[in-house]
């Protein structure tokens, strides 16, 4: 355990990143939901939102994923 005295840090660090997952579930989900080539403006539309969102989201979960190993248990 290399974190002794930030207990209440390593918490919270876990704890983010495990709602990160979750949120990167529930994009994965969405983008996969609507389709780019849908006959629905709206649709099309809202795909091409989420999979920017979920690209630029990747980068801050892959920071997170970072600072999470960092904590050696």
């Amino acid at each position: 355990m290399n974190y002794s005295g930030h207990e209440k840090l390593r918490a919270d660090v876990a704890e983010l990143a495990n709602n990160m997952s979750d949120l990167r579930d529930a994009l994965n989900g969405m983008e996969h939901r609507y389709r780019f080539d849908s006959d629905v403006l709206t649709e099309r539309l809202a795909r091409q939102t989420l999979f920017r969102i979920n690209a630029l989201f990747m980068a801050a979960y892959n920071e997170m994923l970072e600072l999470d190993t960092c904590f050696k248990d």
